[in-house]
């Protein structure tokens, strides 16, 4: 009988997944974030526990309702006729995954899933089975999205990634169904059947392992002791034994028609213990050596190889500076396998740098929750990147040198003469190469703009590699100085959402005053450097005035306008981070907190209920925003006309309104001019450290018409 099942995955392997279930016979396959739904019959529920080398979970529906709320909850739960599946000797375990409103607590939502099963069985039977969270017979998934939870059983059991053959393990290893993908990301499926495999950093050998469980068509399952429906009341025990049969069959041949061989490289000897019993375990010894030692010590060559390996990379294993030799010798080692292939899994693009090997291809992935890439390179001298000693020899950097040089001392000039810590060096000056560079006392922030399609991902990576060469070399920075960061199309409030956590602030200084900027943990620093002839122009107007800042963020503005004796300041945002912030700002000056406001609040909302007047409002809105706390998404172009029509009945009868937005093509309204007076204040409000490229934002004077 045809089902549906879900087979549940890492993050990252869907695609991968779907593309194997369909290889092994199921039908209607798609594609949901963590996991693949398939159809097929119960014999294609065995062959996926029993050969899927990347799935996690394989799951069976029992039922499914919208619950709102615990009642619901067990509700559905007792909806289920549990002696179908289980009866009262039978230890059960309730997994649960996901969170509303009032179900917040996953052990909380478990625990009623449990309550509702035993008191089935309590009332029907006079007694309920025992749950056992280490060991149980049956295992239940529950999954709660959007409302909606669905309750399952667990097919597979204990996570299908332990296939049963790795007792033992190095430090940081790399689960078994991730190296699958890895491998199959790298080609290894479609690569000749002879070719060696190799990792030079092999740990416990699970790279290569894996690798030769699928060259010699062995199941992944076969070496597992038991399974989630072992002892299940609606097991086929006859069907699993011909699945099981067949796979031991194909084992068998596929072990004698194995022509690949696999070496790998491990220095840890009690790691090279376990490598070696897991060797054996899966009886591939002719197959595969373990060569104690280091891969740099070694003279051989590798052609027409797949080279594979997860090295660490700083987030269990040491720190960034302490594995950049190691980097370096897997480039130099790699340098010397031409005619191969090569795949390295990193989350620090910084360390696969130090390879001097341009990426042909990169696939993303997640080690855990280590977000990270599979770099794939084609092992040919022309990938090869070899660094300057002194980029200055270079020919070809010579433009690029002479112009950081010119703008730096420019840059130089008006720091002293502003007091200024914080300026821009560069902006796309040479078309080649498209970055943006913004020096903070001594540190570097390059931002890298997404490139058009028709650049090649080589070209691009060659301009970057060539941009920080020569930025270090002009600065004498070293490379914790210098960030990276690129800039796409930004939906809603992406362009300030976190993307690390160090928490870690500095102070600059500008025009007379100081500010906390982090350079790290967002994609904007805390100031819009662009904005500083607009703030100067703020403090001048505002001495015994009201003045309101709108979409305010760190509140740069809010500060000039106190340091400039505006009367009171108002000050709107949603982020809670943000005002948080702009507060600390004000102290950081030494201004009085009582005459200023601070108000979380979407600005639109704010704007609809304000009854107040200000003398000067600064209007500075994203260019889209489609955050939760808004009504409705935010499109500057679209919107600007009568959001700045609202801000204006917030404005004194002699008051200004300066409205800024850097949108790409902005044109505002002609209907404003009929309206109210419009004055174009753009070139103005540039400072010349900005002036290389197009104009960063466009910027008005907004009065009412007398």
């Amino acid at each position: 009988m045809e089902q549906t099942f879900r087979a549940i995955c890492p993050k990252g392997l869907e695609s991968l997944l779907q593309d194997e279930m369909a290889r092994l016979g199921a039908t209607s396959t798609r594609e949901n974030p963590g996991s693949v739904t398939f159809t097929g019959d119960m014999k294609m529920a065995y062959i996926a526990c029993l050969w899927s080398r990347l799935a996690n979970r394989v799951l069976l529906p029992l039922g499914t309702a919208d619950v709102s709320d615990a009642e619901q909850l067990y509700n559905l739960a007792n909806s289920i006729d549990w002696a179908m599946h289980m009866d009262v000797k039978h230890r059960f375990k309730v997994d649960f995954r996901g969170t509303s409103k009032n179900l917040n607590h996953e052990q909380f939502n478990a625990r009623t899933v449990k309550d509702a099963i035993a008191d089935q069985f309590r009332e029907e039977f006079g007694k309920r089975p025992d749950v056992d969270l280490k060991s149980p017979d049956i295992w239940i998934f529950a999954h709660l999205l959007k409302g909606k939870c669905t309750l399952y059983l667990d097919l597979s059991g204990p996570s299908l990634h332990r296939r049963g053959y790795r007792l033992d393990q190095g430090e940081a290893p790399i689960k078994e169904n991730l190296a699958a993908a890895l491998l199959i990301r790298a080609g290894w499926l479609t690569a000749e059947p002879e070719t060696p495999l190799v990792d030079p950093l092999c740990g416990s050998g699970t790279l290569l392992l894996e690798g030769l469980l699928m060259r010699a068509d062995i199941a992944p399952g076969l070496y597992r002791e038991k399974y989630g429906f072992s002892d299940w009341l609606g097991h086929d025990e006859k069907l699993w034994q011909t699945c099981l049969y067949d796979a031991q069959q194909r084992a068998e041949q596929g072990r004698l028609s194995l022509v690949c061989h696999a070496t790998g490289f491990e220095t840890d000897k009690r790691t090279l213990r376990a490598a070696q019993a897991n060797i054996g375990r899966l009886e591939l010894e002719g197959h595969i050596n373990i060569i104690a030692g280091s891969f740099s010590s070694g003279r051989e060559n590798y052609h027409n190889a797949l080279i594979i390996s997860n090295p660490p990379y700083g987030e269990r294993l040491g720190d960034l500076d302490s594995l950049i030799p190691t980097y370096k010798a897997i480039g130099r080692w790699l340098k010397q396998q031409i005619g191969s292939r090569a795949a390295l899994i990193c989350s620090e693009q910084e360390l696969m740098q130090q390879t001097e090997i341009r990426a042909s291809k990169r696939y993303k992935f997640y080690n855990g929750k280590i977000a990270c890439q599979l770099y794939c390179f084609e092992l040919e001298e022309v990938n090869f990147f070899t660094r300057e000693q002194d980029p200055a020899k270079n020919e070809r950097l010579a433009p690029l040198i002479n112009r950081l040089k010119k703008n730096i001392a420019k840059a130089d000039k008006l720091a002293q003469r502003d007091d200024l810590d914080a300026v821009r060096i560069y902006e796309h000056d040479l078309p080649e190469y498209a970055f943006s560079v913004d020096r903070y006392l001594n540190h570097y922030v390059i931002y890298e703009t997404q490139a058009p399609k028709h650049i090649s991902e080589n070209k691009v990576n060659q301009h970057r590699r060539e941009l920080l060469t020569v930025l270090q070399h002009v600065t004498q920075a070293s490379k914790s100085q210098i960030l990276l960061k690129t800039r796409q199309k930004q939906k809603g409030t992406a362009q300030y959402e976190k993307q690390a956590k160090s928490g870690q602030r500095m102070v600059i200084k500008e025009q007379g005053l100081e500010f906390y900027v982090n350079l790290t943990d967002y994609l904007d620093t805390g100031i819009f450097l662009d904005h500083r002839l607009i703030r100067e122009r703020i403090r001048k107007l505002v001495k015994g005035k009201r003045f309101l800042n709108l979409f305010c963020y760190t509140g740069a503005v809010t500060v000039y306008a106190a340091a400039g004796q505006a009367s009171e300041t108002t000050s709107v945002d949603m982020s809670n981070t943000y005002l948080n912030w702009a507060k600390d700002n004000l102290k950081l000056n030494h201004l009085a907190a009582n005459q200023h406001q601070f108000v979380k609040q979407d600005c639109v909302k704010w704007l609809a209920n304000n009854k107040r007047l200000y003398d000067v409002i600064f209007l500075d809105p994203p260019s889209f925003s489609n955050s939760k706390s808004m009504d409705k998404h935010l499109d500057i172009q679209a919107d600007h006309e009568s959001l700045i029509a609202n801000t204006m009945n917030s404005l004194s009868r002699d008051g200004v309104l300066i409205f800024s937005t850097n949108r790409k093509g902005f044109k505002l309204s002609e209907n404003l001019s009929e309206n109210f007076q419009v004055q174009d204040m753009g070139q103005s409000t540039i400072s010349a450290d900005f002036r290389a490229h197009r104009p960063p934002h466009h910027c008005w004077e907004i009065r009412h018409s007398s």
